[in-house]
């Protein structure tokens, strides 16, 4: 808005709506003149109030797109939305596929499936260093199926790799570690002087962007990622379909402020300027105490994801399985050494969390029929169990979740069973062998699959809920959207006058400057400053020298960022504008309560 131009506020107009008046032509007040060294000048500010209460502002889709600029939606954080329960849902709907389609699924894809759905029964540990498990069975008269069921506990047809296990090392592997998921960007403060602002882990960033968008950026936010090195894939790799709104989408907002912006001087030209007063009384301007301070209509009665496709990228060449206990705890496997979301670095952490609810055992087995002594053909052990030599010592320490597996020299086999590892050096193995099925080469076993109406795992009551609370502790949020209801900004104010409410202690009564922040330099048609915030020393002070500071930021009326000092008939203050120019101010008789009257002489 220039310096020049004159309008209503929007909760003016509102509350004057009903009233008819002829139309009033303002003129153009003459040019401005920059103050020279020695210029004075007197001018007066007035303080006045209309105080608008419980005034109800609805915002439609198209409301926000055309009112919010687009900087403001992109940093207006609603949620971060938890991924688990989708991650958790799209795992279970492509486990869910049934047999018949897997076919139609691209081939890495079908892999992903046998995979998850891999039993001790149903795995194939062709090609694999378990694989003499076939001919040890077959020497013992058992399927290799129950060795392997024994060694990991559980039942031949119970799932080795858990939906639940899978979820967790998804997000924590390949979410988190995306640097999109990690940061999302906010207005730029003390604290974050970088615009970024953490996310929670395994979240995805919601913003009002995203909401007014259907979600249409996230293929893009969430793909291949330049920063950071080595670059990550990213993790959504193509259509990714949410549509959270109906045509009926509506945010209703009920706020509580002083209508009339604050009256300021640009000590530049000595000019009255207009400072909007909704960022200083925002803590105040909606009533959190009340359910119906804002309200969020027409989401779609359930939440859905219409479709996603998910990828997870392979390494370009088969990762060897550790073969040493060192170094402790996890083995010499160079898969510890890739980047946490490349599949084979994936099935790894999944594979440990797995065998923390693997007991430390051995189990032994002899052919059928009995003998006496008991013939002990194979043993297989986890945690427990050492070779010393040729010998096996089934009793023997061993470290956690080390695996062994000893077979008779009477048990001829048509090769030597595996060697000892730890048990997600094996399952690697397998994972990895499996993942190429069906002529795969190395390096094109990138998994990529599209699901349809996945479920987010959050009820829109639970969203709403969330961005409210959200919202609330969001002051550049609140800011933004009170500010909708009451642009009034104009000129470039150096400092206002304030007067505190009445029901403030009698110290705090009386007539305060206000030294402006950066929350208060108008935005332009792009949510960007129309200027920067160039006070290198901010506040009033009590010498030209500027050593005694008269100013503080105490809290007034909720406001507890501005430079504030206390004024009364005689003082005499110092302060420097954005070019860094010097002025004094003498405080003259007050001309009519609510009001000041100011000598102002440029000082250097």
């Amino acid at each position: 808005m220039s310096r020049n131009t004159r309008h209503i506020p929007l909760v003016l107009a509102a509350l004057l709506a009903p009233a008819c008046v002829e139309e009033v032509t303002v003129p153009e007040p003459e040019p401005a003149v920059e103050a020279e060294l020695g210029d004075e000048r007197q001018v007066q500010l007035r303080f006045l109030r209309l105080d608008a209460k419980d005034f109800v502002q609805e915002l439609s889709l198209e409301d926000i797109k055309e009112r919010f600029p687009e900087k403001i939606l992109r940093e207006t954080w609603l949620l971060d939305m938890d991924l688990e329960p989708l991650i958790r849902n799209a795992l279970l709907t492509l486990i869910a596929t049934p047999e018949a389609d897997v076919p139609q699924l691209p081939r890495s894809a079908q892999n992903m499936w046998k995979l998850l759905n891999m039993t001790a029964k149903s795995t194939s540990l062709d090609g694999t260093s378990l694989a003499p498990l076939i001919g040890v069975g077959e020497a013992v008269g058992l399927g290799p199926a129950t060795i392997l069921a024994d060694l990991i506990a559980v039942d031949p047809n119970e799932p080795i790799i858990t939906v639940d296990l899978t979820t967790r090392a998804v997000i924590d592997n390949v979410v988190s570690s995306h640097p999109n998921a990690q940061h999302r960007p906010g207005p730029v403060d003390a604290e974050h002087p970088d615009g970024k602002y953490p996310v929670a882990p395994g979240s995805l960033p919601v913003s009002l962007w995203d909401v007014v968008t259907d979600f249409a950026e996230m293929p893009l936010r969430f793909g291949p990622a330049d920063a950071g090195e080595p670059a990550h894939p990213g993790f959504i790799g193509g259509e990714f379909k949410f549509k959270a709104t109906t045509p009926d989408f509506k945010m209703v907002v009920k706020v509580d402020l002083n209508a009339l912006p604050y009256k300021g001087l640009d000590l530049t030209d000595g000019t009255v300027a207009n400072v909007n007063s909704t960022k200083s009384q925002i803590l105040s301007a909606f009533d959190f105490t009340s359910d119906d301070w804002m309200a969020i209509e027409g989401l779609v009665p359930a939440l859905v994801v219409e479709e996603m496709t998910m990828t997870i990228a392979e390494d370009p060449a088969f990762v060897a399985s550790g073969a040493s206990q060192t170094p402790a705890p996890l083995g010499d496997s160079p898969v510890w050494d890739l980047p946490r979301w490349l599949f084979e670095r994936l099935i790894a952490e999944v594979a440990v969390a797995r065998a923390a609810a693997i007991p430390a055992h051995c189990s032994a087995y002899g052919p059928k029929g009995q003998v006496d002594p008991p013939f002990i053909a194979v043993q297989a052990c986890i945690g427990q169990g050492a070779f010393d030599g040729d010998a096996f010592d089934p009793e023997a320490e061993a470290p956690e979740h080390w695996t062994s597996i000893a077979v008779d020299d009477s048990v001829v086999l048509d090769s030597p069973p595996p060697p000892p590892s730890y048990f997600w050096d094996v399952l690697l193995e397998v994972a990895q062998v499996r993942l190429h099925d069906g002529g795969l080469a190395e390096g094109e076993g990138d998994i990529t699959f599209t699901l349809k109406d996945v479920p987010v795992g959050t009820t829109v009551d639970q969203l709403v809920s969330q961005i409210k609370g959200n919202i609330q502790k969001n002051p550049a949020a609140l800011s933004a959207i009170a500010e909708l209801l009451n642009e009034n900004t104009e000129g470039r104010a150096d400092f206002y006058y304030y007067v505190p409410k009445l029901d403030n202690p009698p110290e705090l009564q009386g007539d305060w400057l206000y030294f402006v922040t950066a929350a208060d330099i108008e935005n332009d048609e792009d949510g960007a400053p129309v200027r920067p915030y160039g006070y290198k020393k901010p506040g009033f002070f009590r010498d030209a020298a500027l050593k005694d500071k008269a100013s503080e930021v105490i809290a007034i009326d909720g406001d507890t960022s501005h430079e504030k000092v206390k004024i009364a008939e005689g003082d005499v203050l110092y302060l420097l504008d954005d070019e860094q120019r010097l002025f004094k101010l003498v405080v003259d008789a007050k001309p009519a309560p609510h009001s000041v009257a100011l000598t102002v002489t440029r000082a250097r």
